[in-house]
């Protein structure tokens, strides 16, 4: 019996069981109470953000283009809510012997590859397209996750496999390149009239995010 490999939660219980060890239950139940806390706090926030992003931000705006109602959005987005919530709580019982700091890291390392190179190079490479954008943050985000659901930590340690299909844990050193490349190569190709207006706009842009010139100023609401 491995007390260590045997507890519930893996790892991520080992501060609310050394609380149990030195203080007994009653500081076992603080240290429970602040952590309840403040896994409610984050995961609540998270969850409002992830729907509001799916009503407003991508049906609203992208789907719908502006042709939708306020009491539409926020149905949808209640929806989007419980969807967010399942999907949480099953990957949640998935991993749940996955050491929390590593999926923080891997959570930066899908950022990395998904955003940073979108912000990077439409800032900084006047070249840059809105399809090239979307290419360079969509082969990211894919690259990211595939390649870390066959890396070690969850193709062998989650999923049962005897050998990991992806030698590393961390995949932002691969996939962080390969979503500058796909936005640098699929931003050549666009010779679309919206690319040339955009590339056309590049200084204007440019200046604005270096400096704030031109920049809207406040509204009296």
């Amino acid at each position: 019996f491995d007390k260590l490999k045997d507890m519930i939660g893996g790892t991520n219980m080992v501060a609310v069981n050394l609380a149990n060890a030195v203080g007994g239950p009653y500081f076992l139940g603080f240290i429970s109470a602040v952590a309840f806390a403040t896994i409610l706090a984050v995961v609540a926030g998270l969850t409002l953000a992830g729907a509001s992003a799916i009503s407003h931000d991508l049906y609203a705006q992208v789907i719908a283009r502006g042709r939708t109602t306020e009491k539409h959005e926020v149905n949808l987005s209640k929806i989007s809510a419980v969807v967010i919530g399942i999907v949480a709580i099953y990957l949640g019982y998935v991993f749940e012997n996955q050491n929390v700091a590593f999926m923080v890291g891997l959570a930066f390392a899908v950022a990395a590859s998904c955003n940073f190179p979108v912000l990077a190079m439409s800032i900084l490479w006047r070249g840059t397209t809105t399809w090239g954008a979307l290419a360079g943050g969509l082969v990211g985000l894919l690259a990211a996750v595939i390649m870390v659901v066959l890396s070690k930590a969850v193709w062998v340690a989650t999923l049962g496999n005897p050998a990991p299909l992806f030698p590393y844990d961390n995949p932002a050193l691969f996939s962080m390149p390969l979503a500058f490349a796909t936005i640098w190569v699929v931003s050549l190709m666009d010779k679309s009239r919206r690319a040339q207006r955009e590339r056309a706009a590049f200084e204007a842009q440019y200046v604005r995010s270096e400096t704030g010139i031109g920049a809207v100023g406040a509204h009296a609401h």
